[in-house]
Order: C-alpha cells, then sequence, then structure tokens
C-alpha cells in the first residue's frame, strides 16, 4: 500500500524522508545527535497539550534511533480523543523537527459486509447503516482530515492519507515500518471510531513494528467536523 499527497508525495516516501544534503531538519529545538529524543518529545508534547490528559509510550524497545524522530503516522479518527491526538502529534513534530502523515483508514465493502455490528447506530456523519456505503465513509475520513489539517494551523510539514483496508490496525500496523513514531488515540466507542480506535489501538500497540504513543484526551477533545 503507497499513500500520497495532493503533490504526489508517497507516505513512507515522502513523509517518512525529508531529509536534504543528507540530514533530516530538525527544526530549533530538536535534539542533536547521540541526545535521546523519543522520551523528551514525548514528555515535552504531553505537558505542552492542553486537550491531553496523557500521552503514554509503548513499544520504546522498538526504536532504532532514540536521538531522532524524522517521521510521525498519525491515526486520524472521530471521537473525544481525536483532537488531542493531532496536538500531541503536532508537539511531538515541533520538538523534533519531524513530519507528519495525517492517516484515516475506510472500511471495505468486504469489511462492512462482515461486520454489521460495526455500523450500529449510523455513520460519523449520521448516515443511516442501511443505506451508507464505503463513500459515505470516505467522506466522512476525508472531513477528519479537513479538520485534522486545520488542526494543526501554520504547520507544515505534513501529509495525509486516506487509505481503505478491511482491518483499521492492520493498515497501521503495515504502514509501521516507514515511520519512527505511531500516535493513536485511546479506546472509545462510536461507529467510526470503533472501526478506528476500538480495539484498533490494543492492537497497534502490540503488532506495530515502531514504538506507539496512545494520547488520551482531558474530557472531550473531538476534531471539529464540518
Amino acid at each position: 500500500m503507497n499513500g500520497s499527497d495532493a503533490d504526489g508525495g508517497s507516505a513512507g516516501g515522502g513523509a517518512a524522508d525529508p531529509e536534504a544534503d543528507g540530514e533530516p531538519d530538525m527544526g530549533e529545538g530538536a535534539p542533536r545527535v547521540g541526545e535521546p529524543a523519543v522520551e523528551s518529545a514525548v514528555a515535552e508534547a504531553t505537558d505542552s497539550t492542553p486537550a491531553a490528559a496523557d500521552a503514554t509510550l509503548e513499544g520504546l524497545d522498538r526504536v532504532t534511533r532514540r536521538d531522532r524522530v524524522s517521521s510521525v503516522l498519525v491515526a486520524v479518527g472521530p471521537g473525544p480523543h481525536s483532537a488531542a491526538t493531532v496536538d500531541v502529534a503536532r508537539g511531538i513534530a515541533d520538538a523534533t523537527g519531524a513530519w507528519l502523515e495525517l492517516f484515516h483508514v475506510v472500511p471495505t465493502d468486504a469489511a462492512l459486509a462482515d461486520s454489521p455490528a460495526e455500523t450500529e447506530g449510523g455513520a460519523a456523519d449520521g448516515t443511516d447503516p442501511e443505506t451508507g456505503d464505503r463513500d459515505d465513509y470516505a467522506a466522512t475520513g476525508e472531513r477528519l482530515l479537513d479538520a485534522a489539517r486545520d488542526r494543526l494551523g501554520d504547520f507544515d510539514r505534513v501529509d495525509r492519507w486516506l487509505v481503505e483496508d478491511r482491518s483499521a490496525a492492520s493498515a497501521i500496523v503495515e504502514q509501521s515500518p516507514y515511520y519512527d513514531l505511531v500516535v493513536v488515540g485511546a479506546p472509545t466507542t462510536g461507529t467510526v471510531g470503533r472501526f478506528v480506535f476500538g480495539s484498533t489501538t490494543d492492537t497497534v500497540v502490540d503488532d506495530a513494528e515502531v514504538p506507539v504513543v496512545v494520547v488520551e484526551a482531558d474530557g472531550e477533545a473531538a476534531l471539529d467536523v464540518v
């Protein structure tokens, strides 16, 4: 699976390789080579994010370079932790000079047919599950990605990627080797929320090939989807 942004860049390529002349553009305040980056960046991002109650770093033993974070995969979905997830991801990027990939997974028709319970209560945009289809979920996903991008404000080291898969967890895990960190929201409920952040969070934490940051919001901190 290969994603692309509006300019034709590819995930795991453009987002995961923002280097120039062989060295990453780390930005001001980024750790120097040899200095631990992952733990300090997550702690700094959590402390500086009012919307976040906590951000737990899982799988630190999977990190290949503790002094560098150049790319972060941000799982974007609806629910009470969604805005805080984007905020913490930006905080990590600000601390390390990393690029962000806003990543949303749309269920395939086969996934919808096989898992009717996942669509009980209607989609996040109010679509009736009896009439909703993949296009409805895709439209919702695009709005979520728009809201996540808007949430980042003037931050410009960012790409977006809407993918289709039978499982959100498998899509995130499959792409994880191309990034230094994965950031996800804490488990939640709701139609699209269950698909993206239900048991998905636990699976990603267990199976991703890089460390995973699990973000819990301080109260309700959902993306403002228009």
